[in-house]
């Protein structure tokens, strides 16, 4: 997975639509194709949609939170902090040159509420964290 996810959550976070369940769930819109049933199709489909909200709750849940904020203390502004602010966006493209998987939803707002716990980093306003020395 990355460096911000415990080792448990890939194993325990099978998804409705990887690897081979993808293949049944084209057969099943087949079927469902065939009999021309629409009820029935748009039912389904709200089912999967469900399954993949679900399954990306999960892996937002999955996300370790200490390993996420040591990594974030590495970088070089918390290390040596300045006059200026730092941004969210900053952060957000140093911890993708550090491999973390950001294509999790809300992982912007999970990074944000980390920095913000860190000691003495003030929120200056949206996206905009400062280091008091």
């Amino acid at each position: 997975m990355s460096l911000v996810f415990s080792e448990a959550a890939a194993d325990d976070n099978p998804s409705a639509v990887q690897g081979g369940s993808a293949l049944n769930i084209i057969k099943d819109l087949k079927k469902i194709i065939d009999k021309d049933d629409k009820d029935e199709l748009s039912s389904y489909i709200c089912k999967l949609e469900k399954e993949l909200e679900e399954s990306n709750k999960l892996h937002l849940e999955c996300v370790d939170r200490k390993e996420l904020k040591k990594l974030i203390e590495k970088h070089p502004y918390f290390k040596n902090p300045n006059d200026y602010h730092i941004r969210l966006i900053t952060i957000m493209k140093y911890l993708k040159k550090k491999d973390a998987y950001l294509a999790v939803p809300d992982f912007d707002l999970l990074v944000d509420e980390v920095i913000t716990s860190m000691d003495n980093v003030k929120k200056v306003s949206d996206g905009k964290y400062k280091k008091i020395k």
